[in-house]
């Protein structure tokens, strides 16, 4: 009662299953086949070092790796630890603070919008601004950037 006594799988076999899934991963949504790929290429390098395994503990090592790539790869890859906090996700974002930029438009209620480096941003200031008024970016608030004039005094 040998189920896959007649089946041989030899490394080469494990390495395209290990390249479908990278194909798989590349048009279906998810990280899954990732993991199973990666699974299936360790696999075919195990068989490669031992080309006499049965295939019964090449489909046990096949399922142990893939839950090992995949517990490894979510401890590793997860986007929630990345260190990036709310205020940094947006690199362009948090590099706009301290750079100045001239208004095109003056300020009502202490509000404009404008384009700051080729984005459309809300800006904020505590008071009117005139047209062509010089300002700096002093912080962000939520989607607004909060912007305070450039006198001579403090333009640096």
């Amino acid at each position: 009662m040998e189920l896959f006594s007649q089946l041989v799988i030899e490394f080469w076999h494990w390495w395209i299953l290990a390249c479908l899934m990278l194909v798989l991963e590349m048009v279906l949504p998810g990280i899954i086949f990732l993991w199973l790929s990666v699974a299936a290429a360790v696999v075919g390098f195990v068989v490669l070092l031992v080309p006499d395994l049965a295939i019964e503990l090449q489909l046990i090592a096949f399922g142990v790796f893939s839950v090992l790539s995949f517990v490894i790869g979510r401890r590793f890859f997860r986007p929630n630890l990345s260190g990036a906090s709310d205020e940094d996700v947006s690199s362009t974002r948090s590099s706009l603070v301290g750079k100045t930029t001239v208004l095109t438009e003056k300020t009502t209620n202490g509000r404009v919008r404008q384009s700051v480096y080729g984005s459309s941003w809300v800006l904020k200031s505590n008071h009117d601004l005139a047209k062509g008024q010089k300002v700096r970016v002093s912080g962000i608030e939520g989607s607004m950037l909060l912007i305070e004039p450039v006198t001579a005094d403090t333009e640096s």
